[in-house]
């Protein structure tokens, strides 16, 4: 008899497939009624789940007890919608730095199922800026090109270097999950579209996220042609621009430690950051040219390891080497100019949204204030209805001076 089908999108981060989730949520009726089933209520959901797994729920801001069990739901809620034959599928790009313990505690999960790792990939240069403008959302203060050199360093011994390697390193992740599976035919790889294509033209955002959708529905067997994403926030998670990161790491310096760093990462990533998202050009951030032989030769040997390995390929090998960009633009290098236009949206944007906050915090306070006065009426009624004892009995002071 089939068994129940899995397919784990495990990132890699930043490489074309955050908006995974968004779109599995929004079809998910339609997947459902096909056989393919995304058990997720919530939208931060599986993170928590990621989270769990991972045991780093500080980093992201959460409490042990908001992330605890959450796997163990997804898996029971899964179950309980998955017939045999069918599939589920899970999208969450912090999977993608799980180690060899977390993940067998996660495949425990699943016994009995038959399960599927689908990685979308991109070329390294893409995958170094965007971990560099990632740690400038949590809070981080490093320039890219220092960061660069501290992550490229081949010791790999600085904290940065740990950190990138552990989640961005192609062959390290794949190698890792797949031993876990046993099964190279079960470790499905997207190489995501390069910026520009093999002409020099450039390629959009929105196109690329509907090359990755269409390579999704083939490992899984939707028709994506069918569930378009013209309703999903394709550009989430696709970066910020060169002035966005700019303004970004000096908001980090004036903050100066004085917010947790969990607490600072959800709120620069629910406010400021997105803010900034929004309004980025198409001036991203690149590498320094020099670097261009290294992240080739980089690619080459990610390449090299697919194949070797016999992990299905979806989309085109050449993607994974990074076109040399034809000029440069560096964050440390935005002018005044740019820097206070944007700082003066974000501030008008934030200023709205304190404006917001305080209007709740002020009628939560009144309702509070509301429920106090009550309960004071209530603790008041209850003591003196202790002190009269019941219903025809003699009070406190009948019975001391009877007799």
């Amino acid at each position: 008899m089939a068994k129940r089908r899995i397919y784990l999108h495990i990132g890699l981060p930043g490489a074309g497939g955050a908006f995974l989730p968004a779109a599995l949520a929004h079809h998910a009726s339609a997947l459902s009624a096909a056989g393919v089933h995304v058990p997720t209520r919530v939208g931060d959901e599986v993170l928590r789940a990621a989270v769990e797994l991972r045991r780093d729920h500080k980093q992201h801001g959460y409490r042990r007890r908001e992330v605890e069990g959450t796997w163990a739901a997804l898996c029971h809620r899964a179950r309980k919608a998955c017939a045999k034959g069918e599939s589920v599928v899970l999208a969450e790009e912090h999977l993608a730095g799980a180690d060899t313990d977390q993940i067998a505690l996660l495949l425990d999960a699943l016994s009995g199922w038959e399960v599927h790792v689908v990685a979308v990939v991109a070329d390294p240069a893409s995958q170094l800026v965007g971990a560099w403008a990632d740690t400038i959302r949590a809070g981080a203060t490093r320039s890219l090109r220092r960061w660069t050199r501290r992550v490229l360093d081949p010791a790999r011994e600085a904290p940065e270097a740990v950190a990138f390697w552990d989640e961005h390193d192609l062959e390290g992740v794949l190698h890792r999950w797949s031993a876990a599976l046993r099964r190279p035919d079960r470790m499905h790889v997207v190489v995501a579209p390069r910026a520009d294509d093999a002409s020099g033209a450039s390629v959009s955002r929105r196109d690329c996220a509907t090359s990755v959708w269409a390579d999704l529905g083939r490992v899984v067997g939707f028709d994506a042609a069918a569930l378009p994403l013209t309703e999903v926030d394709t550009d989430r998670g696709a970066g910020l621009d060169a002035t966005g990161l700019a303004v970004l790491r000096g908001v980090n310096r004036a903050v100066d430690g004085r917010v947790a760093p969990g607490a600072q990462r959800r709120v620069v990533s629910d406010h400021l950051a997105r803010r900034e998202e929004e309004a980025s050009g198409p001036d991203l951030p690149t590498l320094p040219a020099e670097l261009h032989g290294e992240l080739r030769d980089l690619a080459e040997r990610w390449a090299k390891a697919v194949a070797d390995a016999g992990w299905l390929l979806y989309g085109d090998a050449a993607d994974l080497v990074p076109a040399l960009p034809t000029r440069a633009v560096d964050p440390d290098e935005v002018g005044p100019g740019a820097r206070l236009a944007s700082v003066t949206d974000s501030v008008a944007d934030l200023l709205v949204e304190v404006a917001r906050l305080r209007k709740e915090n002020d009628a939560l306070a009144r309702r509070t204030a509301k429920l106090e006065r009550k309960r004071t009426k209530l603790k008041t009624r209850l003591a003196a209805a202790t002190a009269a004892g019941p219903a025809g009995s003699p009070g406190p002071a009948d019975s001391a001076g009877g007799g």
